[in-house]
């Protein structure tokens, strides 16, 4: 979030991402996403009827409007993942993760294993189609 200007493919990925990632999102959403608050360097806060931080932060940066977006989108998936995900990863980990070893984020052993996992399950199953 701290970069001037979001990737050339953040407005097309936050779209694909709140249709493939809904549920987390959404589930992140409603425990005011403390993730994107943070990533936005905002306090998190959390009222039902109030404005939170980041829509504050929103307000008051009209032109951080994608970061918001990448922000929220990307708390709310990070939200859903643990220590064990690795373990069991979906393709929407892997998606995940791969999106953000594109953007340039250097990813961590586990989460490479995430990722490759993800293309081995997928070389199995074409191998045996």
């Amino acid at each position: 979030m701290s970069r001037k200007t979001m990737p050339k493919d953040g407005q097309h990925w936050v779209a694909v991402a709140l249709t493939r990632h809904r549920q987390p999102i959404g589930h992140a959403l409603g425990e005011s996403n403390t993730l994107a608050a943070t990533l936005l360097g905002v306090e998190a806060t959390a009222s039902y009827w109030k404005q939170t931080a980041i829509e504050e932060y929103a307000t008051a940066h009209p032109a951080k409007a994608l970061h918001v977006a990448v922000a929220v989108t990307l708390g709310g998936i990070e939200a859903s993942t643990s220590k064990g995900t690795w373990r069991n990863p979906s393709e929407r980990d892997e998606l995940y993760f791969e999106q953000l070893a594109a953007w340039g984020y250097a990813l961590s052993e586990v989460e490479q294993i995430v990722v490759d996992g993800g293309k081995a399950d997928a070389a199995q199953t074409a191998a045996r189609a």
